[in-house]
């Protein structure tokens, strides 16, 4: 049994994270997702266990048998910022790896997509528990009293756990925690509403083109926080072709902010091409944005964040511009299908050839084309759009969308007091949020256990994410 500091624990509490969740459409639309994201590069690495945590047991679902893990935060950094930023887990069954390279995505573009009222009440209870929230202030909303950090933040894990991980059994052994935790899911259940929060920064749309000697559409620069500071250029393709980016009154910008719309002058004697749109500098990051990882082609856990702090950014949206055909093609992980989605259009005044998996398409002036294409769950992805005039732009990632533990299987673990990984680690290739627990983890058995201090998890999988590149 788990003992509180200066206590042990008279009595076992179990809780059953029941479903009870509709598993639908999603809260965004393919398309819509990919709007929000455009073309966010926001990335982070798990640097640090957790500091305040709790044992708790779970059923694997796949082997039936009782696993060992620590609930309660860790800590990513998002770029080189500091101070570092606390996420829980919302990927019970996966492992999460301190060297998976993790990037910003949208509710859409992960499992939270099948199940639309998991992510609303996930995020009240990231800006209404530990550690957004003290816990005294927590002890006096609640009603649990003798409520420690460690209480609470195991509280605020295997409560997250109820919404993303649904059916699950988890057992605490610690009585306010239980208590604490049956509190969160019932006020999630009655005030868990709203929307999605925004990108950390994004431009959208994420891909615009239009004829020579002509203003293109304007691209809108978001910052979920609300703050931003942020510098944009063109790459060298545009400046060649005397392209400028101004701001609604025709003045060249360089310098926006979350709200300022940018556009794209192009010179009427302008040759067919085509250039990329790169914002970066630094904005306020957003709690309940979602963070997929992958490492060596497979995933990593599933996080979620629970902190804010200012952190470095940046998005990039691709401009094509010309006579004839005006290429343009973006693309969003749709997570329902299993498969990347393709948008191929055509902005001018002439038939578009692209060529898509070997495929080609043709699009007519004005028009869009969908295009589907099949990803299996967990396998990366690496397509290259071509179109007329030397058009190209690559989209590459890892679909991870599932929320099943069909590739790995959580070792068993019997310790119940394994230490959570440092903040520098060197050793293990794993990090777990809620699986079996370990601290001397060899390369060969990163498929199968995970540490990752804090949110203690294991394997399930989800949601995909792509990069762009022109």
């Amino acid at each position: 049994m788990f003992h509180k500091q200066g206590r042990a624990v008279s009595r076992v509490v179990a809780v059953m994270l029941a479903s009870g969740l509709t598993v639908g459409s999603g809260m965004l639309a393919a398309g819509a997702a990919a709007a929000a994201d455009g073309g966010s590069v926001v990335t982070a690495r798990i640097v640090k266990g957790a500091d305040d945590k709790e044992i708790v047991h779970y059923t694997n679902p796949k082997t039936n048998k009782q696993q060992d893990t620590e609930a309660g935060p860790f800590f990513i950094r998002i770029g080189n910022s500091e101070p570092l930023l606390p996420v829980y887990c919302i990927d019970l069954l996966n492992g999460a790896s301190w060297k998976a390279d993790y990037q910003e995505t949208s509710w859409g573009s992960s499992s939270l997509k099948d199940k639309p009222e998991a992510g609303p009440k996930i995020l009240w209870i990231l800006k209404n528990s530990y550690p957004a929230v003290g816990v005294d202030k927590l002890i006096a909303a609640s009603g649990v009293k003798g409520l420690t950090k460690a209480d609470a933040a195991a509280a605020t894990q295997v409560a997250i756990w109820s919404f993303s991980d649904p059916g699950i059994a988890v057992t605490q052994t610690d009585a306010e925690a239980v208590e604490f935790t049956k509190w969160l899911i019932a006020q999630a259940d009655e005030k868990g509403a709203g929307s999605e929060p925004k990108p950390t920064l994004s431009l959208d749309p994420a891909s615009v083109g239009g004829k020579s000697g002509t203003t293109l559409a304007p691209i809108t620069v978001t910052a979920g926080g609300g703050t931003a500071s942020v510098t944009v250029s063109l790459g060298k393709s545009g400046t060649d072709a005397k392209v400028s980016l101004v701001d609604d009154k025709g003045a060249e910008v360089k310098n926006v902010k979350s709200g300022d719309k940018i556009y794209a002058k192009v010179p009427a004697d302008a040759p067919a091409g085509s250039a990329t749109i790169t914002a970066k500098g630094t904005a306020t990051s957003s709690v309940g944005r979602a963070f997929v990882g992958q490492i060596d082609g497979k995933p990593s856990q599933t996080l979620i964040l629970a902190g804010e702090g200012t952190v470095p950014v940046s998005a990039t949206a691709g401009i094509s511009w010309g006579l004839g055909a005006v290429p343009t093609a973006d693309a969003v992980v749709d997570c329902a299908k299993g498969a990347l989605v393709v948008t191929l259009g055509n902005k001018g005044d002439k038939d578009a050839a692209f060529k898509v998996a070997g495929k080609d398409y043709a699009v007519k002036p004005g028009g869009t084309q969908t295009v589907t294409l099949p990803v299996k769950e967990d396998e990366k992805y690496d397509f290259t759009v071509t179109g007329p005039e030397g058009f190209s732009k690559q989209f590459t990632g890892l679909l991870n969308c599932k929320t099943d533990s069909a590739t790995h299987s959580p070792a068993p673990s019997t310790s119940a007091s394994a230490p959570a990984p440092s903040a520098s680690p060197t050793g293990p290739e794993l990090a777990s949020t809620g699986g079996g627990m370990g601290t001397g983890l060899t390369a060969a058995m990163a498929g199968a256990l995970v540490v990752a201090g804090g949110a203690a998890v294991y394997g399930l999988r989800r949601r995909g994410r792509h990069s762009r590149a022109s």
